[in-house]
């Protein structure tokens, strides 16, 4: 590891990604790469296609223009969102093929570049089903791209700069800041603008080229230039799976992700038995969302004063506890409280997971294996969900017994904090890991 002096460039795999200015120190250097990837994040939040601000335009588009029926809107987002299947192959490709001339950039700039060509295209052309599926499909393809180039990045650099925890909060409170911007705004975009809603998806991924382009500097190409690509990436992918603490991590990530099945009973909760109206559930998402922006923006400095393993205890324990709170859930002002209590803790357990996963990502797997972490948490939401509604109906749609199930699953993970590597949890965000010792 360099110095704290040296200037803060990475060289993960081969290649050197630079922010700011060259003569600029350590510290300034640090916070124009949280501004880069809180950026990318926070773009590409309010551009997604499931939770962004034209969500709700899209979803109206397909069932009032297109006269869609439930299972059909269904089996349309089901198709749609297989391009985000694919997040370990781009990763792959991320990390081992350049694109002119880079690993990162070229990635950033051309994929942006085209979702904001997509989502203009779908803005004049969503008269049939086949001309939406295609294009939807194309953009969730595009915007797959830089979101795993982007984790990529997140990586090499949280590790070069010792800043995984910091870097991995700014990501998640970016994200949530963007959920809160999309909550308040898709109604009214829906209502008013509809399909020109696409509009703004289109401007703000041009914006984002703007920044990727101007702000992120890149250096190299990055390996497996040989002339045997299949046997090298065959090598490669064996040297994975030797990667002891990211398949660690990744079996921790996925052991945190199943929780059997709550946001269904909750729905069914919310609906039926306290009837709160679709636009009372909106406002707990909104609620939940900025207490979850505030656990983020905690735990940026909660980073630098404990050990990773300290924070994982307290989180994991926090979680379990709060869901216990639902007990309480038989009102609109108890739902309030609830949501906030909820999403602040959610957030206070889910941080240095993320963190945990920043750092067991090895800096030549960056892009492919946090993307393959998150594809195996996205594995283990969908099996979860379907145990967990099975289950809900065999216990008579008991939502007392799912809030002991949630909490009780949660419980458990406390009993795979020991076997997590300690290079991995035994230091505080900024700090030299324990195998490793400053430079002179």
């Amino acid at each position: 590891m360099t110095s704290e002096n040296q200037t803060a460039t990475t060289a993960a795999g081969g290649s050197g990604l630079s922010f700011g200015r060259e003569d600029q120190p350590e510290g300034a250097r640090l916070r124009a790469a949280l501004m880069l990837v809180g950026s990318g994040y926070l773009f590409l939040t309010l551009c997604d296609y499931r939770e962004g601000i034209a969500n709700l335009a899209l979803r109206y588009l397909l069932k009032d223009n297109l006269h869609l029926t439930a299972a059909q809107l269904a089996g349309f987002f089901f198709v749609t969102k297989l391009a985000w299947y694919c997040k370990p192959f781009a990763g792959l490709l991320a990390d081992n093929v350049p694109l002119f001339g880079t690993r990162r950039q070229g990635y950033l700039v051309a994929f942006s570049a085209l979702a904001a060509g997509l989502w203009l295209a779908l803005t004049f052309a969503h008269g049939t089903y086949e001309s939406m599926l295609w294009l939807v499909l194309a953009i969730n393809f595009a915007l797959m791209m830089v979101h795993t180039t982007l984790g990529g990045m997140l990586v090499e650099v949280g590790q070069a700069l010792r800043a995984t925890g910091r870097i991995s909060a700014v990501r998640s409170g970016t994200e949530s800041f963007g959920w809160l911007v999309a909550g308040l705004s898709g109604g009214w975009i829906a209502t008013h603008l509809l399909h020109y809603g696409f509009l703004i998806n289109a401007a703000l991924m041009l914006i984002l080229v703007v920044i990727f382009a101007r702000m992120l500097r890149e250096n190299g190409g990055g390996p497996a230039t040989g002339p045997d690509k299949s046997r090298w990436t065959w090598a490669h992918f064996r040297e994975l799976f030797r990667q002891r603490t990211l398949w660690t991590a990744a079996g921790f990530w996925v052991l945190i992700k199943f929780s059997p099945g709550f946001g269904t009973p909750l729905f069914y909760h919310q609906s039926e038995t306290i009837k709160l109206s679709p636009q009372y559930i909106g406002y707990l998402g909104f609620i939940s969302a900025a207490a979850g922006l505030t656990g983020s923006l905690f735990y940026m400095r909660l980073c630098r004063r404990i050990t990773l393993g300290r924070l994982l205890w307290a989180g994991v324990a926090l979680h379990a506890v709060s869901s216990l709170a639902y007990f309480g859930y038989q009102s609109m002002g108890a739902a309030v409280l609830i949501e906030a209590l909820y999403g602040l803790c959610t957030a206070l357990a889910f941080m240095p997971i993320f963190d945990l996963l920043a750092r067991a990502t090895p800096k030549q797997f960056a892009a492919l294996g946090y993307a393959l972490i998150f594809s195996l948490g996205s594995l283990s939401v969908s099996g979860s969900d379907l145990i967990g509604s099975w289950i809900y109906e065999k216990l008579g749609r008991s939502f007392t017994g799912m809030i002991l199930l949630n909490s009780g699953t949660s419980a458990l993970v406390l009993f795979a904090i020991p076997f997590l590597p300690r290079v991995l949890v035994a230091h505080r965000d900024g700090d030299h890991p324990p195998d490793e010792s400053p430079a002179a």
